[in-house]
């Protein structure tokens, strides 16, 4: 059964609440995956469409027909023309629908209809730059965060504060003007720092594992949340307080040490997680990596647990061999090999020259002494030192200038222990930026004096016939 425009919309003209509830049913069902009304509704018509549905909800009280008139309201906002034709009292009234309007609510909330106009909020302010204006004006974010400390609260639905989080970062990425207001008049940081604790069980036990491991929701919910933090401190980096950078990092050691149900929700909540660890003060990273106490079992290295650089080497080692099949690329592989790899190589090289141990661990992980696969090209093979010198070659300047730090760094930014590893032709690039063309130390890091760059035996029988080039 096709749809009739026409005739739906002369069904919304009639008024008749009982004629109008099937046809907003079958307008959902038939336009669920529908993005764009080109071809069925011109622009003008459109408009009309969003004002007869949005006035039906005005003045009907009835919870289950607002519900299913918001969702197609959700569905119209997806196309950009409607977005942009939205006015400010339809924002404000769609706000108190979600239980987010100055004036609040009366009476039992009807969380189904809460969840349709935040998704239809979420929509219009991705959408539109006049609906991110009218949103910015408003304190909407404050009725948000205010929400939010009850993120534990079994009563609010999942979905409701997953979508309340969705939000909040839309409004924080696509307004950066209020960024400020939302840091310090609404404390969201401290708010959205005690959410993560809440909702993930971070820190709230005395030692993270692996054994642990997190729903789809907990993920779900952190991810959001870790995304809004990004937003707001990477706009703020330098007048947050230090003890705020040191509880949000003691909860990334923990989130990068849980489980997840699959690969793809441990990638997420990883994923995120490093995307944040980017703006925090290096001098903190030791943080991440605690005295050991008594006989664990667990990675160490100078006294102290290394099992979280454990885990971010294996995330590193992942997303190199997926950039493997990627560096031929498209502009979508350009910008997914950005996006996998750019976080971590400089997280890792940013732990590397603040915390001493990190690097010497490291460096023993990723360069270990040389053997007699040296008799094959560095970027041959699929250790990851293999991966990192397949990317000094990639067109992709950023890629290719993060992953020559990284192991310039690792080597103590010595040029002959540098080449050693990733070859010359490999090494050239760095060195000629940094004019290391004729040997020499680099400049970055303050390192030890002590050596880490014993041959092994092998290394040593075969060096004369290793060709550097």
């Amino acid at each position: 059964m096709e749809f009739e425009p026409v005739a739906f919309m002369e069904v919304l003209k009639s008024g008749v609440l009982q004629d109008i509830h099937p046809a907003l049913a079958s307008f959902c069902k038939m336009n669920a995956q529908r993005f764009s009304f080109d071809d069925i509704f011109s622009v003008e018509k459109r408009r009309i469409l969003w004002e007869d549905i949005l006035k039906l909800i005005r003045e009907c009280s009835d919870p289950s027909f607002n519900q299913l008139s918001l969702s197609s309201l959700l569905i119209l906002s997806r196309d950009k023309i409607i977005a942009e034709s939205v006015e400010e009292d339809c924002i404000e009234f769609l706000l108190r629908c979600a239980g987010l309007g100055e004036v609040s609510a009366q009476g039992e909330i009807n969380y189904d209809v809460v969840l349709a106009a935040l998704k239809c909020l979420s929509n219009l302010t991705f959408n539109s730059p006049i609906v991110q204006v009218y949103i910015s004006k408003c304190h909407c974010t404050a009725s948000i965060i205010r929400r939010l400390k009850e993120v534990s609260d079994p009563n609010i639905p999942h979905l409701v504060k997953f979508f309340d989080l969705k939000l909040l970062f839309l409004i924080t990425a696509k307004c950066p003007e209020i960024v400020n207001r939302v840091k310090n008049e609404e404390q969201a940081i401290e708010v959205l720092t005690r959410a993560l604790s809440e909702t993930t069980g971070a820190r709230q036990s005395p030692a993270a594992s692996s054994a642990y491991f997190l729903t789809v929701e907990q993920i779900d919910l952190a991810s959001e949340i870790l995304k809004v933090l990004f937003n707001i401190m990477v706009k703020n980096e330098e007048s947050i307080p230090e003890n705020q950078h040191i509880e949000i990092l003691g909860l990334l050691h923990d989130l990068l040490l849980f489980g997840a149900p699959d690969e793809k929700k441990l990638d997420d909540i990883r994923s995120h997680s490093i995307n944040l660890l980017m703006i925090i003060p290096s001098i903190l990273y030791d943080i991440l990596t605690p005295p050991l106490v008594g006989a664990q079992d667990k990675p160490q290295f100078e006294g102290k647990n290394m099992e979280i650089l454990v885990v971010m080497s294996d995330f590193l080692y992942r997303r190199l061999v997926v950039s493997r099949t990627d560096i031929a690329l498209s502009a979508v592989g350009v910008k997914n090999l950005m996006e996998n790899v750019s976080p971590i190589l400089t997280v890792l090289s940013r732990g590397c020259l603040a915390q001493r141990s990190m690097r010497k661990f490291l460096r023993n992980k990723i360069l270990p002494p040389l053997t007699d696969e040296v008799m094959q090209r560095p970027e041959m093979g699929d250790t990851s030192r293999n991966l990192l010198c397949a990317l000094l070659t990639t067109p992709i300047t950023q890629v290719r200038d993060l992953a020559a730090d990284f192991l310039f760094i690792l080597c103590k930014e010595k040029v002959a222990r540098f080449v050693k590893y990733v070859g010359y032709g490999n090494a050239a690039g760095l060195l000629a930026n940094r004019g290391l063309m004729l040997g020499g130390r680099g400049k970055m890091g303050h390192y030890s004096s002590d050596s880490e760059d014993s041959d092994t035996e092998e290394y040593k029988l075969i060096k004369d016939q290793y060709e550097i080039i």
